[in-house]
């Protein structure tokens, strides 16, 4: 890619392009591909190019590129508008043309590591889910102590999810803050900010099913502090009173969009004073981000916290929640940050320029 980001419509629709179907003529990567995740049916996906998806990208990228290149504009900082286009580009050609320049590919020795401290035993809690039984953790990472029953802590402690720290720039939980966990599952998140925010801070996570919550709470019991607060609900922009939905498994991917569970919105608990203070929000929650977002517009603006949002889980995600925060919240800087080797676990991270007193 040129040393010379674009700066207009033009070179930032060319550029993508140009990359794009050099990359389809070019390109045939064998080693860009999480077998554990995409091949769960027994079947080697490896080698797949899907023809269909490449022109629903291509026509995305066409149709939408206004839009991206607002967003792409947004962001701050070389960094982040270099990984977008990147991003783009990967939805456009998939895993055999194009490699996304991924900081922690480069760290396999810490990697090593990570394992060596995290091992697992099989875990006594009496339910499985979509990827199998739940593991057990208890080991001691930087200094702190990690103990749940859960699917395990590699993004957050090894990948850094939702710790941005690039170029000097630090959007992460702070000692004493209080966190919003939108999207809390088995607790592996709970954990991981609870000995972030550490005896003085305060963790709310929410799910909407019976099974991760009851998870979560079993697991609460086992952290070091006593500073999470399970919230029986899903975040949107309404209240729903609905019981918890019952699954008969964990379902890491659960998205309410079909089905009645209960919801809340942020705004709705920081005006029955349930929540008195927000300093980071976390959202992932199957595609229910920009409704949180919208549910949450008085208390974003109120206390002006740290945000990390997700934005994989819609096509339009990656454009549609960029433009929509800086257009109603125009005290925040934006960067992004990547996770896996394909297109989940593209987090958008906000910084205010400074923050409220509350």
């Amino acid at each position: 890619m040129s040393n010379t980001l674009p700066d207009n419509l033009d070179s930032f629709y060319s550029t993508i392009m140009h990359i794009a179907l050099t990359s389809l003529k070019d390109n045939h990567f064998q080693d860009n591909f999480d077998a554990e995740r995409f091949n769960t049916d027994g079947t080697d996906h490896s080698q797949d190019f899907d023809p269909n998806k490449r022109v629903f990208y291509f026509t995305w990228f066409f149709f939408n590129k206004e839009s991206l290149f607002q967003s792409y504009m947004a962001l701050s900082g070389e960094h982040s508008k270099l990984l977008y286009l990147c991003l783009i580009i990967y939805r456009m050609v998939g895993h055999l043309c194009f490699q996304l320049p991924l900081e922690f590919r480069a760290r396999q020795d810490d990697l090593q590591s990570y394992y060596a401290l995290a091992g697992t035993a099989d875990s006594t809690y009496p339910l499985a889910g979509t990827i199998g039984k739940l593991k057990h953790f208890d080991f001691v990472f930087d200094g702190e102590r990690y103990i749940a029953d859960c699917l395990g802590f590699e993004y957050y402690l090894h990948r850094k999810q939702y710790f941005y720290d690039q170029d000097g720039i630090r959007i992460r939980p702070e000692q004493g803050d209080t966190v919003i966990d939108g999207g809390a599952c088995t607790g592996d998140t709970a954990l991981v900010f609870s000995n972030a925010v550490g005896a003085g801070g305060k963790v709310y996570s929410f799910d909407p099913v019976q099974e991760h919550f009851d998870i979560l709470t079993y697991n609460t019991k086992q952290f070091p502090y006593a500073n999470v607060v399970p919230m029986p609900y899903g975040l949107s922009d309404h209240e729903v009173r609905a019981p918890l939905l019952v699954n008969e498994h964990y379902a890491p991917g659960f998205s309410h969009e079909e089905q009645t569970v209960p919801l809340t919105s942020l705004d709705h608990l920081v005006a029955r004073d349930e929540i008195k203070q927000i300093d980071f929000i976390k959202l992932d929650v199957e595609g229910a981000e920009m409704a949180t977002l919208k549910g949450a517009e008085a208390s974003i603006r109120r206390f002006r916290p740290k945000m990390a949002i997700s934005l994989y889980h819609k096509p339009n995600d990656i454009f549609e929640i960029i433009n929509y925060i800086k257009s109603n919240f125009d005290f925040y800087s934006l960067y992004i940050g990547h996770y896996t080797i394909h297109t989940e676990e593209t987090v958008l991270y906000c910084a205010p320029t400074h923050r409220s007193i509350g």
